[in-house]
């Protein structure tokens, strides 16, 4: 069975802006297109709020893929309530109570997806892939996503 992604805010900011711009590198975003597509490029609403926000261009671009995005059900809704109790450090002082990492976190967990996040600390409860690797929950970031996937966009 195919791996399934969860995306965070942080991969794709990174992507967009940062690293692989679209008009640099339209055939990764082609790549994400396909992933999307079959079902397994997936992420929370909360992301797609949190883009909004931080990125008009992202933002346009993903509500153009709606579909991607997992509201938040009960299931879900009670692990982001176990998240932010037991990992108190994930969400800064002064940062929205309901910023997308613990939903990021918390929908990986619940439908068995691989986390794809640009953060790093894998030893820090403060970052997802601390909370990833206390909890189980596969974390890759985007090479490893590429990786994983054997794409070649060059």
């Amino acid at each position: 069975m195919a791996t399934i992604y969860c995306i965070d805010t942080s991969a794709l900011i990174a992507a967009w802006y940062e690293r692989y711009k679209p008009k640099r590198f339209p055939r990764l975003w082609d790549e994400f297109d396909k992933l999307i597509g079959q079902g397994r490029l997936v992420s929370s609403l909360l992301v797609q709020a949190e883009c909004e926000k931080r990125s008009p261009e992202l933002h346009e671009w993903l509500k153009e893929r709606a579909d991607m995005f997992v509201a938040p059900d009960q299931a879900i809704q009670q692990r982001v309530q176990h998240v932010l109790n037991t990992y108190k450090g994930l969400v800064a002082a002064g940062k929205e109570k309901f910023a997308a990492d613990s939903f990021v976190i918390a929908t990986s967990e619940v439908l068995g997806h691989t986390l794809v996040t640009e953060e790093t600390g894998v030893d820090s409860l403060r970052k997802i892939p601390g909370v990833c690797n206390a909890m189980k929950i596969p974390c890759i970031n985007l090479m490893q996503l590429f990786d994983a996937e054997d794409w070649t966009v060059g």
